[in-house]
């Protein structure tokens, strides 16, 4: 897509023209990001060529991008089973009262767990992790549990993997 196809396609939305007006982005920079995500190892000529700029304009955005933090880093992908991980785990968890604090440290110490947010509702916490097995399951509750109650569910499938924001 050229760059005036992208002006003409900002242009023609309202609403996309707010939501960029609000981040600070531009067509350009959700083009740069939606070629990072699908690719982040791809080269900058490419990279210029797939958003219809110059190799020192995209470079300059990129390094906009992260020095505002909208750009938090590059990694690969793995596959946890190809690992031996062959369940993923979700486990909600919800302290007991004074062991808020010993409960994020358990978290933050089980190697299993790649990620936690802290939510709303009856349980304070959603982490997720990868395991070998029920055993190994069994393993990262017990170390939850003596700080609070837990609840946990082994993943099935996940007809949405993570992906970008719509820009």
């Amino acid at each position: 897509m050229s760059i005036n196809e992208m002006r003409s396609r900002k242009k023609a939305s309202t609403s996309d023209n707010l939501r960029f007006e609000e981040t600070g982005l531009d067509s350009i920079d959700a083009a740069i990001l939606r070629e990072l995500c699908a690719d982040a190892r791809v080269p900058r000529a490419e990279l210029s060529r797939r958003v219809g700029l110059s190799a020192p304009s995209v470079a300059d955005r990129v390094r906009r991008l992260e020095d505002v933090g909208i750009i938090t880093g590059y990694g690969a992908r793995i596959d946890p089973a190809r690992l031996g991980y062959g369940l993923t785990i979700l486990v909600r968890a919800r302290p007991l009262p004074g062991e808020m604090k010993n409960m994020i440290e358990a978290i933050r110490e089980t190697p299993q767990i790649v990620a936690c947010d802290r939510v709303s509702g009856e349980d304070c916490f959603v982490a997720r992790a990868h395991v070998r097995g029920v055993a190994e399951m069994e393993a990262v509750i017990d170390r939850i549990v003596p700080f609070g109650a837990t609840n946990s569910s082994i993943v099935q499938s996940s007809p949405v993997e993570e992906r970008l924001v719509e820009l």
